[in-house]
């Protein structure tokens, strides 16, 4: 007699083995996605904590109530920008495009009109410190202080080499009074601007199909750990031996 016995006596260990080998491979995995996303979310949390305010980024120039206006001293400027062989549409703030461009300035108060305006347009080199070490190797355009009576300004200057800028007004009275107005802006540099933003829609991309992958692979695992086991094959009945043929 053959030896009675399970034939799939040693073959549940190692199914065991295996199905708890992959879901250990998939706990790692689960933890590895979890902390690159919370390394992803520290780090845009750092990035909007550190990013200046908008008014705070552009100086004293700035969108409000519909309108680009600039604050210089207790006054406003009402700020329009063109860009002649670029487009008709009107900007504030950033240049979208090198070439030819047009700033027109216009008073809102009447007593502007009987000021000074002074306008310059320097690299940016970080801070006023270092413009006024060298404050001519740094100026890009410029226009001598002149009264405007009709309260408007038309400044024309064509930037051939996108980068970024500062533009400076300043304002003078007969009084001694002297206002000082900074808007730093860039030209040709609306990507980078707007970078923050395509980053964070690709990562929040990226992490969804990876939450998906973990996701498919979890639930393939449960199906594989619940599926029953095959049946073994048949086998030939060792006791009986051999099939008799009929005698002659």
């Amino acid at each position: 007699m053959r030896e009675g016995g399970n034939p799939d006596a040693h073959s549940a260990p190692q199914g065991s083995e295996n199905r708890f080998a992959s879901g250990a491979r998939i706990r790692r995995f689960a933890r590895g996605v979890r902390l690159a996303l919370l390394s992803v979310a520290a780090i845009l949390a750092a990035a909007v904590a550190g990013a200046p305010d908008p008014a705070e980024a552009h100086g004293r120039l700035g969108a409000a109530e519909g309108r680009c206006r600039l604050f210089i001293g207790p006054d406003i400027m009402n700020f329009t920008g063109y860009l002649p062989e670029a487009s008709k549409n009107e900007f504030c703030e950033d240049i979208p495009a090198t070439g030819p461009m047009i700033m027109v300035l216009d008073a809102e108060q009447a007593e502007l009109r009987d000021m000074k305006i002074e306008l310059r347009i320097v690299k940016d080199v970080g801070g006023e410190e270092k413009e006024n070490e060298n404050l001519q190797a740094v100026t890009v355009a410029y226009r001598e202080p002149k009264s405007y009576p009709t309260g408007t300004v038309n400044f024309e200057h064509r930037f051939d080499d996108p980068g970024y800028f500062v533009g400076i007004v300043t304002v003078t009275g007969d009084h001694g009074e002297r206002w000082v107005s900074r808007f730093p802006f860039s030209v040709g540099k609306s990507f980078m601007r707007d970078l923050p933003v395509y980053l964070t829609l690709g990562i929040g991309t990226l992490a969804a199909f990876v939450i998906y992958l973990v996701h498919r692979r979890r639930e393939t695992a449960a199906a594989k750990a619940h599926k029953p086991p095959a049946p073994p094959p048949p086998t030939p009945d060792e006791d009986h031996g051999p099939e008799a043929t009929p005698a002659e």
